[in-house]
């Protein structure tokens, strides 16, 4: 197992891959299925509690007693899609993540061995964070620690990434 810095990455070293991401308090987790442009190629490629499938990808609620997982089928992810974000954002409206730092941990979807863990460090006012990636780099899968925050929560990341939102 691999503790993760940020902008560190790792080989994935197995097809299906999943994200949990714990913290002290309720997260909403969603994935983002993002082409070369980093964008989504419509509504469909944002998954989480609301659409908990799409191509390649599922989201699973641990129903507030286990953390919320992101599963990436990456044999099953479509042609085009390149890089598979996973965000997370405080259940709590307008509560920061200073002092409840998640962790993810990268498991290997089929037998839960753990491949890799990451703590973003030194969080403040972000209500949304990107915090892992899976992504495709000359025919290979890699997982990254990104740990970025966004101050304007899960909307902020959503648009960033080119998904409509309402208010």
């Amino acid at each position: 197992m691999t503790a993760m810095t940020p902008g560190s990455n790792i080989p994935l070293t197995a097809a299906r891959v999943a994200v949990d991401v714990a913290a002290p308090v309720r997260l909403d987790v969603s994935g983002l299925l993002l082409t070369a442009d980093g964008k989504v190629r419509s509504d469909d490629d944002f998954i989480f509690f609301n659409q908990p499938s799409g191509p390649g990808v599922t989201y699973q609620s641990g129903g507030g007693t286990t953390p919320d997982k992101i599963t990436v089928d990456t044999a099953a992810v479509p042609p085009g899609i390149e890089k598979i974000v996973v965000t997370a954002s405080p259940d709590a409206a307008g509560q920061s993540f200073q002092g409840i730092e998640p962790t993810a941990t990268i498991r290997n979807a089929d037998d839960g061995s753990v491949l890799a863990t990451f703590t973003p460090p030194q969080l403040g006012a972000e209500t949304a964070l990107v915090i892992v990636e899976i992504y495709l780099r000359n025919g290979a899968w890699k997982a990254r620690a990104v740990g970025q925050g966004y101050s304007n929560g899960l909307a902020g990341i959503a648009t960033d990434f080119g998904v409509s939102v309402e208010e």
